[in-house]
């Protein structure tokens, strides 16, 4: 097989200035060489190409047909050349291209969507691929390599994860309506294991679980489940129905359905904490723009009550 050798980009582009002037003075002040070496450039070219481009007189330099070809040809290449390095400059610089973030249910619910609204105005180029995964599925993912970010549980997210904190809710009992413990503000954890129990399913909610189970077995308490479900509308409908009470973390109160009551539980001050997980021997430019975004944004956050709470000077 006969290999062909491209033109190098550098003889491309002075042909393509010489080709747009058809004059060698005018190309090279263009291209800020001397003219003879613009010369040798052309002829180092037509030499490794094994065809003559220009037709040359003491009066005029015109294009062969060959040439003419190659000009208009080389000139679209040109721009599509320059094109892709522009954009293969912006993704190494992390201003465009893609960040794959893992998201969990409860992650859902707090400060992720704001995060990622204010990540896409600061890089309207840069693409987010959102994937609904448990927060036990990230870690996977981030094992396998298919996840660059991941919102989720923080007792979930383990070395060589490195996390950065997002939110911290403090854990509620929903319970029934029609109950007789929805007229009552509080109830103890204690009391609130004696009642048929609904939660995730152990293996999408492992994370979930391991919390619940945890504070539970501190307590020389376990939960009677009566129902499993993979997702949360499905959970609060059996809790709606009679099926179980639950406990869930308190970003879902404003979104409950009628029906269900949120209960403090007042013998337990555990919260369910989400961090934003990554790795660090595989971080894109644009994926550590987005942490170094988040955390800017969670510290405005923070910081937000205590500039409202400072007196008005007169």
């Amino acid at each position: 097989m006969t290999m062909i050798r491209s033109p190098l980009p550098a003889r491309l582009s002075a042909f393509l200035a010489v080709g747009e002037a058809l004059n060698f003075r005018k190309a090279a002040e263009r291209l800020g060489i001397a003219q003879p070496a613009l010369s040798r450039s052309i002829r180092d070219l037509e030499r490794q190409l094994g065809f003559a481009l220009f037709e040359r007189s003491t009066r005029r330099v015109a294009l062969t047909p060959a040439g003419e070809v190659l000009y208009r040809d080389g000139r679209e290449a040109m721009q599509r050349l320059m094109l892709a390095q522009t954009r293969a400059e912006r993704v190494a610089q992390g201003l465009s291209g893609t960040v794959s973030v893992g998201y969990s249910t409860f992650a859902a619910t707090g400060p992720m969507s704001d995060i990622i609204i204010a990540f896409r105005k600061r890089y309207p180029q840069a693409q987010v691929g959102l994937r609904l995964l448990a927060s036990s599925e990230q870690a996977q993912a981030f094992d396998e390599g298919a996840l660059d970010l991941g919102f989720m549980m923080a007792n979930v997210a383990a070395p060589p994860l490195r996390t950065s904190p997002i939110s911290r809710e403090r854990l509620v009992a929903l319970v029934p309506a029609s109950h007789g413990w929805a007229k009552s503000r509080t109830i103890s954890l204690r009391t609130l294991s004696t009642a048929p129990f609904v939660i995730g399913t152990a293996q999408r909610w492992r994370g979930f679980r391991a919390l619940i189970n945890g504070l539970t077995a501190a307590r020389g308490l376990s939960l009677t489940v009566a129902e499993e479900a993979d997702d949360v509308p499905v959970l609060l409908q059996l809790v709606r129905s009679g099926f179980g009470c639950t406990i869930l973390d308190g970003s879902f109160i404003p979104a409950l359905p009628p029906g269900i009551t949120p209960l403090e539980i007042e013998d337990v001050d555990a919260t369910l904490d989400i961090s934003l997980a990554w790795r660090a021997d595989n971080l894109s430019p644009l994926a550590a723009r987005f942490i170094e975004l988040a955390d800017a944004f969670m510290a405005a956050r923070r910081d937000a009550p205590r500039r409202r709470s400072r007196p008005v000077r007169k």
